[in-house]
């Protein structure tokens, strides 16, 4: 469990990111839940917009400890989980 935390501490982004697809998958579980009753999708427009807002914090945080690279890879990362992710899957839904 150490090294699992180190690993996560060398760069915090890969929290953020980690962080991010728990929330993914929380939300789109409970659209999944309410699509059965009636759910509009509100709920994952609110997190393509936050999750819009965190892409952009995580590729900062990715590229002060890891540079340009890690900022592009990171940024591209987070537009995945945060925003393409939740419009697929709501669209399948």
């Amino acid at each position: 469990m150490h090294e699992l935390w180190d690993w996560l501490m060398h760069n915090p982004a890969r929290l953020m990111v980690l962080i991010s697809v728990s929330v993914t998958w929380c939300v789109g579980a409970a659209e999944h839940h309410g699509r059965r009753s009636g759910g509009s999708g509100w709920l994952t427009l609110a997190r393509m917009a936050a999750g819009g807002l965190f892409t952009l914090v995580t590729a900062i945080v990715a590229g002060i400890f890891g540079g340009v690279g890690a900022f592009f890879g990171y940024l591209l990362l987070q537009l995945v989980v945060c925003v393409l992710i939740p419009f697929v899957w709501v669209e399948k839904m």
